[in-house]
């Protein structure tokens, strides 16, 4: 989300995919009394669906101990994922999307025998794909006119927990496609 106004659209799709994909109902919606949850529309839409709202009190995000708890669980994981692999913080967003992949593959409950991955696809996770955040990894050099000395990969980080396959047309790709979009975000912003 860019702005907090978009809260709603994107509750109704959440609602919606979750819905869809679990065959449950969402009973309660729990959120602070920030203006984006309050408004008419929402309260309309959640009485319409039979949703119960529970709001916290103004600032005190200890009444909503398990979120807070959660978020500083990832953030810490992220920061010593950041740490230990020497990645620049730059990668915060990756490693925060790799530490959520860790704790939804692990039981992270306690007295419960399985993990969020179990409870929501009904199957056992499979982690023997992961490597350590930060890895080294080595990006081949298709290049046809290569010369004897020159060398055969480059050396990249990997900022995933996913090993991927990566060729230097894969990036020269990926390069043409950013450049392209910051052209375009470039004229749109001298409007």
């Amino acid at each position: 989300m860019k702005h907090k106004d978009e809260a709603f659209e994107k509750f109704k799709s959440f609602k919606a995919l979750i819905e869809n994909e679990s065959d449950h109902k969402i009973k309660c919606l729990r959120s602070d009394r920030g203006g984006e949850f309050t408004s008419n529309e929402f309260f309309d839409f959640c009485e319409e669906h039979g949703i119960r709202r529970e709001f916290s009190t103004a600032r005190t995000p200890q009444q909503n101990g398990v979120v807070e708890r959660m978020n500083r669980t990832v953030q810490q994981m992220a920061r010593a994922m950041l740490d230990e692999s020497g990645t620049p913080t730059t990668f915060w967003g990756e490693a925060a999307y790799v530490a959520v992949v860790i704790l939804n593959k692990n039981n992270v409950q306690v007295n419960s025998t399985q993990t969020p991955h179990e409870l929501w696809y009904g199957e056992t996770p499979l982690v023997k794909h992961f490597k350590i955040f930060g890895s080294k990894f080595y990006i081949k050099n298709t290049d046809e006119q290569l010369g004897k000395l020159e060398p055969k990969a480059y050396e990249g980080i990997l900022p995933t927990a996913k090993l991927i396959s990566v060729t230097i047309k894969d990036l020269e790709e990926l390069l043409m496609a950013l450049m392209l979009w910051l052209m375009k975000k470039d004229t749109s912003l001298g409007k």
